[in-house]
């Protein structure tokens, strides 16, 4: 018998609100994560052309959790907790905890493992927040419910992308810290982070509710749907399909097979090996899946997700294209945006007799580390190349800043000793006095241990007060080389000018994300007025020529107008295409399909990952802010790609 039809009531704002609110968390997670972790990394050591491929936990992670979570979050009931609700609150924990640890990694792949987990956990909680809104809301006001996630995550992203700035600039938390250790600004940002993470998803857990499986099979809408998915009925059906993904598994496989091999004899790139390695899964998923229904075993979950994957509806399928250009040109934004804008909008220049003493130096250096000194090596050498084709200076990374002020020009403890007794024969009371002398005092009894974990360093601003009082100071301190203290002189301004840059790029980053949360409202207006489609367009053209402009700007204050644009594009990919997409799912698949649509955004990121280091290096010389270019071309074919799009569930207007 037939389960009678019935229309899905609408919700009121409070309700649309209030199972919305835990997305305020979720992107406070991702806001620290894109604004902070580039920066982890390479305080750590990273180079920049290796950044990405650290990134690329991320995309990976949502990749496998993203469509489990939403297949198990389907078929889970409980009285209490509901249908999605539980994996909110699982991967609330997880996250808040994996928040607290990330910048306390003492290495570089302790940080890269971190963020692994970090996103696995934000991905359990992420992917039913998706299914949430198409489980309770009817189609009328998906639209609505998807700009008020965009809202929410606009909110938590732009407190979160500008907290290390305000803690440094408002609450005088310390911006600069020793080589290989992040600054205390980052860490309680982190902490902070965790906390928010939990509270507002608890809020969404406790707020909300959901309808039973019972009820959700009987509106009218989801039995609509579901004559529009696609079943198997008959052994023999299902033996013909799988002889058909085991003979393409086996094309696919063996083109994977041989790129890796090829990729091998080639000794290319080994970001490369992510995509082959891709490739060759795929293969291999699809054989055993296509032996498992040609052996009977029909009902398997695996063989219900891959078949689920093969007849995916219509307007995902078109949708895929627009999500792919779309995400490849976020990801190059979060990449390198940091990078690209402390070296080609601040001052990290090194002259080319700088560069030419650093060689000296680095030739002469014994140290434990000996990777981490061939990798400043060939950086020097790629600087000395392009003072050989005639370049005046160079831009420095603050990896190797901090490399060499970590004591391998002059150790800490002969400038401490220098200094300490030198700026007590200043005389007045220059501006800085006080507070140089009470740091080095500090610092001074750190060192007085002999305790090799002691490696904290002078500050910029004391530094830059010596130079300035050198008469007086440097006077007493005949046994220092003028033109190391110099030299040191100067990378503290490059580590000065990376650390202020990469705060103004959270705070760029904040306004994106700030601006999303009011654009998500006039997206429904514009939705309303023209149609989801034509909004969406109009907002992935004005990303376009805001990237662009990043590149032509060169006063960093600017760059808050393109990230106002920014903000646009981003609330609507937040909402648009899930508003789209979620009028063509069956109701009992759509986490599963959710999950899978995160495909279309793991994809690219993992080109992005395998290849922007590769284009950076090769075609831009090692210039980040070309990236840009990458992604304003990538979010115009997205334009484009929309007006393909079939969007049966658009509103009567």
């Amino acid at each position: 018998m037939q389960t009678p039809k019935k229309e899905k009531p609408q919700l009121s704002f409070w309700q649309i609100w209030n199972m919305s609110f835990g997305f305020l968390g979720i992107q406070f997670g991702f806001g620290l994560q894109n604004a902070n972790v580039s920066r982890i990394f390479e305080t750590l050591g990273a180079n920049i052309d290796d950044i990405p491929i650290l990134w690329v936990a991320a995309p990976v992670t949502g990749l496998i959790v993203q469509p489990i979570i939403g297949y198990l979050s389907d078929r889970t009931w409980h009285p209490t907790f509901g249908r999605r609700r539980p994996f909110f609150l699982i991967g609330a924990i997880l996250a808040s905890i994996a928040l607290f640890i990330m910048p306390n990694s003492p290495v570089l792949w302790i940080a890269a493992g971190m963020l692994w987990i970090m996103d696995a956990s934000i991905n359990i909680s992420m992917e039913p927040f998706r299914a949430f809104v198409g489980d309770n809301l009817p189609d009328s006001q998906r639209t609505i419910g998807f700009s008020m996630q965009s809202f929410f995550i606009g909110i938590g992203a732009v407190v979160a992308s500008v907290l290390p700035w305000v803690l440094t600039n408002w609450l005088g938390v310390s911006n600069e810290a020793p080589e290989g250790i992040i600054p205390d600004s980052v860490k309680w940002s982190f902490y902070l982070g965790g906390l928010v993470f939990f509270l507002a998803v608890l809020w969404t857990v406790l707020k909300s509710r959901e309808y039973p499986p019972e009820e959700l099979a009987s509106f009218e809408e989801s039995q609509a749907k579901e004559a529009y998915s696609f079943a198997l009925e008959s052994d023999e059906a299902f033996a013909a399909n799988g002889k058909k993904q085991a003979t393409w598994g086996g094309v696919i496989l063996a083109i994977g097979a041989l790129f890796t091999f090829w990729l091998f004899r080639q000794e290319l790139d080994k970001q490369l090996y992510i995509l082959s390695f891709g490739i060759t899964l795929v293969g291999l998923l699809l054989i055993v899946s296509g032996l498992l229904q040609q052996a009977g075993r029909n009902t398997n979950g695996f063989v219900t997700t891959v078949n689920d994957f093969q007849w995916m509806p219509k307007t995902m399928k078109q949708l895929a294209g627009v999500q792919f250009f779309s995400w490849f040109a976020l990801f190059s934004m979060w990449i390198y945006t940091t990078a690209g804008v402390t070296s080609a909008k601040y001052d990290m220049h090194l002259s080319s007799d700088q560069v030419g003493q650093l060689t000296q130096i680095a030739e002469t250096l014994v140290v434990d580390e000996t990777d981490k000194l061939d990798r400043i090596k060939e950086e020097l050498s790629g600087y000395t190349d392009k003072i050989k084709e005639g370049a005046s200076e160079v831009t420095s990374s603050v990896s190797l800043a901090n490399f060499f002020l970590h004591g391998h020009i002059i150790p800490e403890k002969e400038l401490l000793s220098a200094f300490s007794a030198g700026i007590q024969n200043v005389s007045g009371n220059p501006e800085g006095l006080e507070a140089a002398r009470k740091e080095l005092s500090e610092l001074s009894a750190l060192y007085a241990d002999d305790n090799p974990g002691n490696d904290q360093l002078i500050s910029y601003s004391t530094f830059d007060f010596i130079q300035k009082n050198q008469e007086q100071v440097l006077g007493n301190t005949g046994a220092l080389d003028q033109t190391k203290l110099s030299l040191i002189s100067r990378l503290k301004f490059v580590q000065k000018e990376y650390n202020e840059g990469a705060n103004w790029v959270g705070v760029c980053f904040g306004v994106y994300n700030g601006c999303a949360a009011l654009f998500a409202f006039l997206l429904i207006f514009l939705a309303k007025k023209t149609s989801r489609k034509t909004t969406h367009s109009i907002a992935l053209i004005v990303g376009s020529l805001s990237f662009l402009s990043i590149f032509f700007i060169q006063n960093p204050m600017l760059l808050l107008i393109p990230f106002i644009g920014i903000g646009l594009v981003w609330a609507s990919i937040l909402a648009m295409p899930y508003a789209i997409l979620t009028t063509a799912l069956p109701s009992n698949k759509m986490g599963y399909y959710m999950g899978v649509f995160n495909f279309f955004i793991v994809i690219p990121q993992i080109l992005a990952a395998t290849f922007l280091g590769f284009f950076v290096r090769q075609l831009f010389h090692g210039e980040a802010i070309y990236a840009m270019f990458l992604g304003a071309a990538s979010f115009f074919i997205a334009a484009i790609l929309v007006f393909f799009v079939d969007d049966k569930g658009e509103p009567e207007r």
